[in-house]
């Protein structure tokens, strides 16, 4: 299932605790081992509830998940070629933006995979590569400065270095001092899947194997996001509403509806999407939030990573990529060719490469809520400056920008949280 790639053998090892086995996690534990650390994932479950629907990877993330040799096909992506606009009501096509020379301009593939797929070839490559998982280890307590992890059923582990992706409600988070400032969304969103065999049987063909991320409405709150996904076996669909409809206020995104419900939700939408959605299976609905940037991401040996360093509204599909740029950082900066730095230099190094950039996704993601046009692929700096753009997302040269901040020295160590 995955590519002999083995360890550097150059890099000084360091022990390595990761603490969550999501994609974030994952992605750290493997970059990590990659440059011969000894790498421990910590998770406070096992991987039997394993949920989700589609999850698209640009070129910023799918670049990493290349170079670490991780055996992409095994995840049955479906490689996206274009974006569709539909008009709400009818249906009908109204822009299709072709992504073109995709691979040749940003050098990977833009790949949808199914979440559950991603997550356990990601897995499987970790445990293959000599990472070792810890399930059942629920984190409670932390010293940053020791690098200590206490665990619920007692045991207690030290660490050179402890990567903390332990999610949106990241507990860690709060033990390196941060209160997340929080606010709700006006927006709540929905998600389901159906077999494309379904979607035949019930003339729904145009749904099926277009290779594109497909939008119905999305100025204003109300939007609708298909794509396809596991070999084009799956359809999936993430539906936006405002959150007045059912204030649905529970945390979490793993809420069961009906598909009543989730048709009730969108009068006037294309039939051929309400018949869709008559059908669908395994439909959830989650409130979104806004979180505010954090102060700072590393505290002593400590760092967060992930959704736990910086969660994000879902509307500019990055939230996965920019876990796997966190990872990808890592990777570089604990690295031989940075191992003359100490590792809280190595840790500022990485909070000071990724922070800015997450944080510009971040704010520009909470923008594409209610307004397409900010979206990378729809968006464009000629109709107003300062936009994100996929040429500034997908054509990001993370090992340039590192050394040019090694090269400005005094930066790494510019902050002692």
């Amino acid at each position: 299932m995955t590519e002999d790639m083995s360890p550097s053998s150059n890099t000084r090892s360091l022990n390595i605790a990761v603490v969550g086995a999501g994609l974030g996690g994952l992605s750290a534990a493997i970059a990590l081992r990659q440059q011969n650390h000894n790498v421990t994932i910590y998770e406070r479950r096992d991987f039997g509830g394993e949920v989700g629907a589609s999850l698209s990877c640009a070129s910023n993330g799918s670049r990493f998940l290349e170079e670490w040799g991780v055996y992409i096909a095994a995840a049955k992506p479906v490689v996206l070629k274009s974006l569709i606009m539909h008009d709400w009501a009818s249906g009908e096509v109204q822009i299709k933006y072709g992504l073109g020379d995709y691979r040749e301009k940003f050098g990977t593939d833009y790949n949808n995979f199914h979440r559950i797929d991603l997550h356990v070839l990601l897995k499987e490559t970790a445990i293959a590569r000599g990472c070792k998982l810890e399930c059942w280890h629920q984190a409670t307590s932390l010293d940053t400065e020791a690098g200590e992890l206490r665990f619920e059923n007692g045991e207690v582990v030290n660490a050179d270095v402890i990567i903390c992706a332990d999610g949106i409600r990241s507990q860690m988070r709060g033990q390196m001092g941060i209160t997340p400032r929080v606010t709700p969304s006006a927006s709540c969103c929905y998600r389901c899947i159906i077999p494309t065999a379904r979607l035949l049987e019930l003339g729904l063909e145009d749904f099926v194997g277009n290779d594109a991320i497909e939008f119905w409405g999305g100025y204003g709150i109300n939007k609708i996001v298909m794509s396809n996904c596991s070999d084009n076996g799956v359809v999936s669909c993430y539906c936006f509403y405002p959150a007045e409809h059912n204030n649905l206020r529970e945390d979490g995104w793993n809420i069961s509806t009906t598909p009543e419900n989730l048709i009730a939700t969108f009068p006037g939408l294309d039939p051929r999407v309400h018949k869709l959605f008559a059908h669908a299976d395994d439909i959830k609905m989650w409130r979104l939030y806004v979180h505010e940037p954090y102060p700072y991401w590393v505290r002593g040996r400590c760092a967060l990573l992930g959704d736990a360093a910086h969660p994000m509204l879902p509307d500019q599909s990055q939230g996965a990529c920019q876990a796997i740029e966190d990872a990808g950082a890592l990777g570089i900066i604990f690295s031989d060719q940075y191992d003359h730095l100490s590792v809280t230099q190595r840790l500022q190094l990485y909070e000071d490469e990724r922070k800015p950039r997450a944080t510009r996704v971040q704010e520009a993601s909470a923008r594409a809520r209610t307004d397409l046009s900010e979206r990378i692929g729809w968006s464009s700096s000629t109709d107003r400056p300062g936009k994100l753009t996929i040429e500034e997302v997908c054509g990001y040269d993370m090992k340039n920008h590192v050394a040019g901040l090694v090269a400005e020295a005094p930066s790494i160590v510019s902050v002692v949280h």
